[in-house]
């Protein structure tokens, strides 16, 4: 381990190792008791301060940013109060597994009175309330254990299985007195699971050529381990079916002929006899039909970095703990020795077909009405289909993605260049779009990056739209705008009740809000959609706009209403005679 001596202030301090352990951004938002570390921050040459106006979107810009490559992301919120406001966001980086590194600091409550302002109570103690949305968690008391402190978050973040880690900071230590301490220089290299052994992979490998209907179960962990191009391949030699869960788009892509889509519907309709789940984490609603998919299967097998992989997956033949990068490219390897692909071309060709046919009812789904224009409204469909081709015209890009408009899962693969990779919000808080896309451009400043977040999700957290200017992160922002919480009402209507029997849909209705109104107040130039044919040319427009000029752009896109067909907004309850 290489050292150095350092002297400075506590901020200092922080600043001097965040730089050494390769932290180039702080997402924070400011907070009235750390002045000394907010002018550390904005005076070190090394690391850049992103400021976002609620706590809410410093975590979801963290989480999005260490969503693009699983670089960690580190975060500052304002003592307890502060800590609070970014937990449902912090739930999201949770639930995805995303290594964002939580820094707060706390007044020593027991010092000199029984309670601080704003902080939590002293009872508790300052980890407290991120403890269910983080992997670990302490409390630094003394100057000195700063550097190893932050090396340590770091590390174990990223450590499979990854995961937010918050760091306590006693607000003492924000003392404008020097202490000298030494700074670690070694850069971190990320644990990872080991590899394989090759017995465990034979049977695996058997097992799926012997099988009729093979299907590869694909998460997050294939993204995370780099092995995406591995997994696609090994589909691609036995002519498996692909399937990944609900969130998961990343594994392999959602526009591979292969990948017939979610889980559930996926396993219905090809009915597999072997499953191998790759890096996912099953989940259900809590009822016996979470494990219905895998009651075709003879043979079920189950392969992650961590445990979480394997314990929700039913009648495991063989459960492996190891990193999926390593493992499934010598699986590939062993697979490709044992013989040729050319063996598989007729289940191949029946993987192929389910996906296609999937994949056609799935899109007939989301355009119901078929070739049927909607005089002044974009149906979803022509929009996802646009937002596509013109991201594959300049070469690919990023998609992130927090609404429910537009089922992603219809893509189909268009011609052009380069890789457009989807990011799926990881949790079900609302809120994580807006940041998310801000923070997965600053990981990926050369990247084109689309923020397609729902209006409902944008009026979460339009403050980003300032973040974005004032920073100049240019995200082209895309509103799916159907005036209402479509998938809200949506469920509203399958629950039976008077909104149904009367059409009336109460607390859904998102009429008289302007997105792009909302979006100029805050410095960003836009446009409105409702014209079909005109969708294609405002994408390419608005592409060229953040890519060429380096600033961000929105376009709100009308779609159909996204209540049930006939039904209306019922009016609110309105405070009268007060």
């Amino acid at each position: 381990m290489s050292t150095r001596p350092f002297t400075g202030n506590p901020s200092q301090v922080m600043m001097e190792q965040f730089a050494a352990s390769g932290v180039k951004y702080v997402f924070y938002n400011s907070g009235s008791r750390e002045a000394t570390f907010f002018d550390a921050l904005h005076a070190h040459p090394d690391v850049n301060g992103i400021l976002a106006l609620h706590e809410g979107p410093v975590a979801a810009m963290a989480g999005g940013y260490a969503q693009v490559q699983g670089d960690p992301a580190v975060m500052v919120v304002h003592l307890g109060a502060g800590l609070a406001q970014s937990l449902g966001q912090l739930f999201n980086a949770w639930n995805g597994g995303l290594p964002v590194v939580v820094i707060s600091f706390h007044g020593d409550t027991g010092s000199f009175a029984d309670s601080v302002m704003l902080n939590i109570d002293h009872d508790f103690g300052p980890t407290y309330l991120s403890a269910p949305f983080t992997k670990a968690a302490w409390a630094v008391i003394e100057p000195e254990g700063l550097p190893e402190a932050i090396e340590r978050a770091i590390q174990v973040a990223t450590a499979a299985p990854t995961g937010p880690v918050h760091i306590a900071v006693y607000d003492r230590l924000l003392d404008a007195a020097p202490v000298t301490v030494d700074i670690i220089d070694s850069r971190i290299a990320p644990i990872r699971s080991g590899y394989a052994d090759d017995a465990d992979l034979d049977g695996i490998v058997s097992a799926l050529q012997a099988a009729e209907r093979p299907m590869l179960y694909v998460g997050d962990g294939v993204f995370k381990s780099g092995a995406s191009d591995a997994v696609t391949a090994l589909a691609e030699h036995y002519g498996a079916a692909v399937a990944c869960a609900s969130p998961d788009l990343v594994g392999v892509s959602i526009a591979h002929p292969l990948h017939c889509g979610p889980f559930g519907p996926a396993a219905a309709a090809v009915k597999p006899d072997c499953i191998v789940a790759i890096g996912v984490r099953h989940a259900g609603a809590g009822l016996p039909g979470d494990y219905a998919a895998f009651r075709s299967a003879d043979r079920v097998f189950a392969l992650g970095s961590d445990i979480t992989n394997l314990q929700n997956i039913p009648a495991l033949e063989n459960g492996i703990v190891a990193d999926e990068g390593k493992a499934i490219t010598r699986l590939l390897e062993i697979a490709r020795d044992a013989g040729s692909s050319d063996a598989f071309d007729s289940r191949r060709t029946s993987a192929l077909e389910h996906a296609a046919s999937l994949r056609a009812a799935r899109r007939a789904g989301l355009q119901p009405g078929g070739d049927h224009v909607v005089p002044g409204r974009v149906r979803p469909l022509v929009l996802l289909d646009a937002i596509e081709t013109e991201l594959a015209r300049i070469g690919g890009g990023i998609i992130t993605s927090e609404q429910f408009a537009i089922q992603l899962e219809c893509i189909e693969a268009v011609d052009g260049g380069g890789v457009i990779t989807h990011l799926r919000r990881p949790g079900e808080s609302e809120g994580w779009g807006m940041a998310a896309a801000a923070g997965a451009k600053v990981a990926a400043p050369h990247t084109p990056v689309i923020g397609l977040v729902g209006d409902g999700s944008v009026y979460y957290a339009d403050s980003v739209f300032w973040t974005a200017v004032a920073h100049g992160i240019p995200v082209l922002y895309i509103i799916p705008n159907n005036a209402a919480y479509g998938i809200v009402a949506t469920l509203f209507a399958a629950a039976g009740g008077i909104m149904r029997e009367t059409g009336q849909f109460a607390g859904v209705g998102l009429e008289g809000i302007d997105p792009l109104g909302l979006a100029r107040s805050y410095g960003l130039e836009g446009e409105r959609v409702d014209d079909e044919a005109d969708v294609a040319s405002a994408i390419a427009r608005g592409l060229a706009i953040v890519e060429d000029e380096k600033r961000p752009y929105v376009l709100d896109v009308r779609l159909p209403s996204g209540l049930p067909e006939g039904a209306s907004a019922a009016a609110p309850f309105r405070l009268s005679g007060a």
